[in-house]
């Protein structure tokens, strides 16, 4: 196997003034070309593909926050992260989803040719625009896989359009911004609607009763996502969409239940005060604990404990 730094490849084309960069790699790796559009402030454009030689593996670092939209034109590959080894597929026919922050890892290409097409979205467009969808949502690890599925019709269509633009200079640049926010809010759109629908087996199923019994056991001080899902080895999409197709909740919501309905036994028992309920629980201001109970049963602590 043949190794590449991609620190080696951004400088060559961070030093380009044109939108083409081609040949950046060794000649004994292959060959290389990438396009970048800038499409706005913060959205770009992206199509590269690359013709190895030999089977190769490309160190990759990422020190800014970006959500990246892949569709896989040719080829198949993966990025494993160095920390975690957690993997983001690439296939394809497929789309990739991640959002990335303070990465590094590798990239490993499994085929000879690779035609990959992406929407590269920095962190000022994620609070501008998808601030409750992705900036807040996947906020608990340096590396999340959002979705991995087949490319829909609706964005090959888009995708075909954005590749054969028939317009030049400033209404290519209109055209092509409206398809990518087009393209982007279907991507979007089939990622919500997608996460009910995951199939899970025996092996995924197993995990996830094993995530929750690590999750509950330790309610002063309970692991974060990112640390279940490398507890148990499972992605942290799987491992949230699994749990709310298990228990019909998110894994902090069944969290929540759990630790209400521990609370309200002890306080039924009348062996605590409801400070030291709060603390065994993980609260470190009793009237978050109280405003969280009274969320759960409509009473607040003190009244229940009175009737004991």
């Amino acid at each position: 196997m043949h190794h590449v730094s991609l620190k080696d490849i951004v400088k060559v084309n961070s030093r380009s003034q044109n939108s083409i960069v081609q040949n950046t790699l060794p000649s004994e790796i292959g060959t290389d070309y990438a396009e970048q559009i800038k499409l706005q402030d913060d959205l770009f454009f992206l199509r590269t593909d690359y013709r190895f030689l030999h089977q190769t593996r490309i160190e990759a670092q990422q020190n800014e926050r970006k959500f990246v939209v892949t569709f896989s034109l040719k080829g198949k590959g993966r990025y494993t992260n160095r920390d975690d080894r957690q993997v983001i597929p690439f296939q394809e026919g497929f789309t990739t989803i991640s959002l990335l922050d303070q990465t590094e890892g590798f990239r490993d290409f499994e085929t000879k040719e690779i035609s990959q097409v992406r929407l590269i979205l920095t962190e000022n467009f994620l609070m501008r625009n998808l601030k409750e969808n992705v900036q807040e949502k996947y906020n608990s690890s340096h590396l999340n896989l959002v979705k991995f599925a087949p490319t829909s019709v609706t964005s090959q269509c888009l995708l075909k359009e954005m590749l054969e633009c028939p317009f030049h200079g400033e209404l290519a640049s209109l055209y092509l911004q409206g398809k990518a926010l087009e393209l982007l809010f279907w991507e979007m759109h089939s990622s919500e609607q997608s996460t009910t629908k995951m199939l899970l087996d025996t092996y995924d199923i197993n995990k996830i009763y094993q995530a929750k019994q690590l999750l509950l056991g330790s309610l002063r001080s309970p692991p974060s996502i990112a640390q279940l899902s490398r507890a148990v080895h499972l992605n942290e999409l799987k491992l949230k969409t699994g749990f709310k197709q298990v228990f019909h909740r998110s894994p902090y919501q069944l969290l929540l239940q759990y630790k209400m309905y521990q609370a309200k036994e002890m306080l039924e028992s009348g062996e605590l005060s409801i400070n030291e309920i709060a603390h065994r629980l993980g609260y470190k201001y009793a009237n978050n604990f109280s405003g969280a109970f009274f969320k759960t049963f409509g009473v607040l602590p003190k009244a229940l404990k009175n009737r004991f």
